[in-house]
């Protein structure tokens, strides 16, 4: 029996794997805490490998509060941040910033999640990495009280000189 049954052409198509690692720091000073205040900015350096060249990506991210892990709401609105790029080669490095009302949040650790979207389909934005770790130390950033202002002594007459003793 010499039939032929052709089972289709088989291709090994590779996907790589796209890899993020980020930093989430003060954007003033590029330290890992801020002091608390009416508006402060955290930006979070993100670094993706893996990307394909010339496909538009959108990265989401948003803050935690470290001690509930639940999202940062202000205001009635989450502190979240999006950012849409074309890929210019196969890794890259971004930056997304986060501003936002910190001046309730003394004492807190705030952790930044990322998600990153392919975009070829804008209608149907695909999912390529996430990074959502709640003890990454490298997205951790904590918010300081306000440091106390001494209060200027009100009394600022000089001491007395000692009088001198003449003979």
């Amino acid at each position: 029996n010499k039939t032929v049954i052709h089972l289709g052409t088989l291709t090994d198509d590779y996907e790589p794997e796209i890899s993020i690692h980020t930093t989430a720091a003060d954007k003033a000073t590029g330290e890992k805490s801020i002091v608390a205040g009416k508006s402060v900015t955290i930006v979070d350096t993100v670094t993706l490998d893996g990307l394909e060249k010339g496909v538009k990506y959108q990265l989401k991210g948003w803050e935690m509060v470290k001690s509930e892990n639940a999202e940062l709401i202000v205001n009635g609105k989450r502190v979240e941040n999006e950012l849409t790029f074309t890929a210019t080669d196969t890794k890259m490095e971004v930056q997304i910033a986060f501003t936002f009302n910190a001046s309730e949040l003394a004492g807190k650790e705030l952790v930044t999640f990322e998600e990153l979207y392919d975009m070829t389909n804008p209608d149907e934005p695909k999912k390529v990495t996430e990074h959502k770790d709640i003890t990454d130390d490298g997205q951790t950033v904590t918010i300081k009280e306000v440091p106390e202002v001494p209060d200027t002594p009100k009394d600022t007459d000089t001491p007395d000189t000692p009088s001198t003793i003449t003979k």
